[in-house]
């Protein structure tokens, strides 16, 4: 059943290839609109702008682990994410909501896809504080909105 009105943002997540990012702690959308000057005299001193190329991309921030156990049944892992990076691999994206401690997508709900390269892998390692991770896709082509 889809999901209505405010929601847990839990349920939101970010999946490549078909398969939830693990341990995932926050994730978001970016869309860009770039506004091209096209202001002429008789703009009166005003701006005026059109509506420019659009761009896309995904983050998402969550704790690392070498050798996850999950019980998400399919799940994308810090290393694959590395190798993904390190590969220069385009992959296709999905922001989405899926069912609590799983990774099936929730009928009728709204997604957001795409294809995808990593532009950006971080982890950082604090003392006495989990592994923790940021990855970031830039993406490539139309990003399409529709649902599950």
């Amino acid at each position: 059943m889809a999901t209505t009105g405010v929601f847990n943002g839990t349920s939101l997540v970010v999946l490549v290839n078909n398969e939830v990012i693990a341990y995932s702690t926050s994730c978001s959308l970016s869309i860009a609109i770039d506004a091209p000057d096209a202001s002429t005299k008789e703009s009166l001193g005003w701006a005026d702008e059109i509506g420019g190329q659009r761009s896309w991309s995904l983050t998402t921030d969550g704790l690392a682990t070498v050798s996850p156990t999950t019980t998400i049944a399919t799940y994308v892992s810090l290393p694959e994410l590395s190798v993904l990076a390190l590969n220069r691999t385009a992959v296709t994206v999905m922001f989405t909501t899926v069912t609590a401690g799983g990774a099936t997508p929730i009928v009728d709900d709204a997604k957001w896809s795409g294809s995808a390269f990593i532009e950006s892998l971080d982890m950082t390692a604090d003392m006495e504080n989990p592994v923790t991770y940021s990855v970031s896709f830039k993406g490539t082509g139309v990003l399409t909105q529709g649902k599950n």
